[in-house]
């Protein structure tokens, strides 16, 4: 032991430490069971901690972050669940969200467990990065959900990590981009980008309320009195209608439009919840 220990080296336990992130005398024990062949260590390590997550794979994972992806190709949300908010608001757990909505982004899968067997650009797939950071924080950690558009794109995250939104376009979105995607994260009622993307029962409930409440008005108004209702209700569920919320003085489509591109898609997570409209747009995909 003493012999095996003599030929581990700072040099080593530094290399398989930039590839884990996991504390030094974790990997110092790894290379040492490995004779210090730093790719049998690694999988001694991950074979550790695989097994011990799998041991609280029954603990629950209440709390969370979303993470965000955003390039000329498209954008991601990832859901990345945790147990404590300590580890939600740990700036690694943070990284590790967005990475997994980058290889969203890169490899075009939006199925769960299929990203998980995808590749990272550096050589470790979804899962051995899940396990590596299992290794670390020491909490059950399990993704969520996906969510993936196309085009040019622009994403943002809430301060506490809980609400994520993107949104795609017709061009290169830059900072007029993000701004919108302030909007959505702090919007709760989006039913739709535009009003053919609304549901239409929510549409026929609403229209049925503006005609029961333009009831004993003049026959030859009724139709306009409906419009004008239903005008209303749109500019409250779609979204380039409704009032920009940094100017409400224009909507968001015109926000757009003033920055040169359209909105062609958009997505929304929250930690724990369900957004009706969580992806909205003609290019998009989901879990």
């Amino acid at each position: 032991m003493t012999r095996a220990m003599a030929e581990i080296t700072a040099k080593q336990v530094q290399s398989l430490r930039s590839r884990t992130d996991l504390a030094m005398m974790d990997c110092k024990k790894a290379l040492m069971e490995a004779a210090g062949d730093e790719t049998k260590a690694l999988e001694i390590l991950r074979k550790k901690f695989a097994d011990k997550m799998s041991d609280r794979a029954e603990r629950e994972t209440a709390n969370g972050r979303i993470g965000v992806f955003a390039s000329d190709r498209g954008a991601a949300l990832a859901e990345l669940r945790c147990e404590t908010d300590f580890v939600a608001t740990n700036e690694k757990f943070k990284t590790l969200a967005d990475r997994i909505a980058q290889a969203c982004v890169e490899t075009g899968v939006t199925d769960v467990g299929a990203l998980k067997s995808a590749k990272m650009s550096d050589g470790r797939t979804v899962q051995e990065m899940l396990v590596d950071a299992f290794g670390v924080m020491k909490e059950n950690l399990s993704l969520h959900r996906l969510a993936r558009i196309e085009g040019p794109a622009a994403g943002y995250v809430h301060h506490n990590g809980k609400v994520g939104a993107a949104v795609a376009c017709s061009a290169a979105p830059g900072d007029a981009g993000r701004q919108i995607c302030m909007h959505i994260a702090s919007t709760m009622q989006i039913e739709g980008l535009r009003r053919q993307d609304v549901d239409d029962r929510l549409v026929a409930e609403a229209r049925r309320q503006a005609a029961e409440q333009a009831k004993g008005k003049p026959e030859q108004i009724i139709a306009k009195i409906v419009e004008g209702k239903m005008d209303k209700w749109y500019a409250v569920h779609v979204l380039i209608e409704q009032p920009f919320v940094m100017d409400d003085k224009k909507t968001v489509g015109e926000h757009a439009g003033e920055h040169h591109f359209e909105l062609t898609a958009f997505a929304k997570f929250e930690v724990g919840g369900l957004s009706p409209a969580e992806v909205a747009g003609p290019d998009r995909g989901a879990s």
